[in-house]
């Protein structure tokens, strides 16, 4: 039995499915792999504390250890990225990762880990813990999101899509660190998936709550948000409501936090965010953005750390999205992933900088880049050798990136070079491997790597065969 996946079963000599959790792990198994590989790259990595992973840290900690928001005896840890309001300190970004992370640092807690006020830039366990439960496991669920949905529209450049996009892109370097990111893009993308197949009332609840905590985690995550409730109203209007009802709770458990910390249900922790100085009161939120920036479009897709120089990949994923939207029955899909797109590149747009501060590219376009996973698995189709090249090359620029110093400064022109001049020094970042066995725990990570990879590539290679039997 073949089914429209493009996975077999053949787990009975009649070649009838293989029941119970056995025949699941064999129509499954292609997407474990998958998630495995990723996971095993990214997740052993032990990225140094920034302020941004800092400031998410520190609420965590503050919730579990003194049960307030209140960072005022966090000071000493935090850089600039914190909100000052009415004398107090707190954390300045969307406080969902924060809170879901409280069970996962109090266990860390409990068996003996550092308190929160204790500065430790490298080898962190409590950073990293966090960060594999809430960057490193999302990255690996994307990854199988991606595979899954670009099966849909071409099976044979599924796998090289969904690998591409998680492991070429911005996606790998923030899988590795504590931002919102990447949790958020596998809670919105999972939401699309949902309404996108089949919009029934459980599903369609289903996503709405997804959408609405993938808010909670990334404010900008309200774009995604909108955008599928215009595709829900055109493609089940009457399910719409069920959306609506899905997010709702979400929204009014960040309106409480924000009456709580900032004494208003819709004041923003953006809006008071002090990067180490006082706010007088709460900032609108239109003064938060600038004045949209043509200039910054240029550098988006033709600066060194841009699309087409560091990511190219993204590139060809944006000529796949005209693919898509020029076959009738992708097209609707194709302009959401055509409209996320452009709703998340407005914020580079209008934001004081294009990278929104020291990163390897345009970080608040995240979200969307799994939105192109199934248009590059048609345009791998199409241009197989350009979407290798762009593939290799994108491995290259967020390989470096995320094995030396993925927050790279703002001000550096040349990003790739210095990556290269970290890695020719020997400035490599730590994994839980190197941290016990040295230089000696590259190789153990190395052999984890290939194995996973070459099990990958033999049940990939398993499950096309039927396909390509006459």
């Amino acid at each position: 039995m073949t089914h429209r996946a493009g996975l077999s079963l053949e787990g009975s000599p009649q070649g009838e499915p293989v029941p119970g959790f056995s025949g699941w792990l064999k129509r499954h198994r292609v997407e474990l792999f998958l998630g495995l590989l990723v996971l095993v790259i990214v997740g052993p990595v032990v990225q140094k504390d920034a302020a941004q992973q800092a400031s998410r840290y520190a609420l965590t900690a503050a919730v579990v250890e003194e049960h307030t928001f209140v960072l005022d005896d966090y000071v000493q840890v935090l850089g600039v990225d914190r909100a000052f309001y009415e004398g107090h300190t707190y954390s300045d970004k969307a406080p969902g990762q924060p809170l879901l992370a409280v069970p996962f640092y109090a266990l860390y807690r409990w068996v003996g880990g550092e308190q929160g006020t204790m500065l430790r830039v490298e080898g962190n366990l409590g950073l990293w813990w966090l960060t594999f439960w809430f960057a490193a496991l999302p990255a690996a669920g994307l990854a199988v999101l991606m595979y899954r949905a670009a099966l849909r529209v071409a099976p044979d450049g599924a796998l090289p899509a969904a690998l591409g996009m998680a492991l070429t892109t911005m996606l790998l370097p923030f899988s590795t660190l504590l931002f919102g990111h990447v949790l958020a893009a596998f809670l919105g993308f999972w939401a699309f998936l949902l309404v996108s197949k089949d919009p029934s009332s459980r599903r369609v609840l289903l996503a709405g709550g997804l959408m609405g905590l993938a808010v909670t985690v990334e404010y900008t995550m309200a774009i995604l948000a909108l955008v599928l409730g215009v595709y829900l109203l055109w493609k089940a209007r009457a399910e719409t409501g069920w959306y609506i009802l899905g997010g709702a709770p979400f929204l009014l458990a960040l309106a409480a936090y924000n009456w709580a910390v900032f004494g208003n249900p819709i004041v923003l922790s953006y809006q008071v965010s002090a990067f180490g100085g006082a706010v007088e009161a709460p900032r609108a939120i239109e003064s938060i953005f600038s004045s949209i920036h043509i200039g910054h479009l240029v550098e988006v897709f033709l600066a060194p750390r841009g699309f087409l120089a560091a990511t190219p990949l993204v590139v060809v994923g944006l000529i796949g999205v005209v693919l898509m939207i020029r076959r009738r029955p992708l097209r609707a899909e194709g302009i959401v992933s055509a409209a996320t797109f452009l709703g998340f590149l407005m914020i580079p747009l209008m934001w004081g900088n294009p990278w929104g501060g020291d990163s390897p590219g345009p970080r608040y376009m995240l979200a969307a880049l799994p939105f192109l996973a199934a248009p590059l698995a048609l345009a791998w189709r199409r241009i197989p050798l350009v979407s290798i090249l762009a593939c290799v090359l994108g491995a290259v620029t967020m390989g470096l990136a995320t094995l030396t110093d993925p927050l790279i400064r703002r001000q550096i022109v040349y990003p790739l070079a210095t990556w290269l001049s970290l890695a020719w020094h020997g400035d490599w970042v730590t994994t839980l491997f190197t941290m016990w066995l040295g230089a000696w725990g590259w190789g153990i990570h190395l052999f984890e790597l290939l194995l996973v990879a070459i099990g990958l590539r033999f049940v990939w290679r398993s499950d096309r065969r039927p396909l390509e039997t006459p």
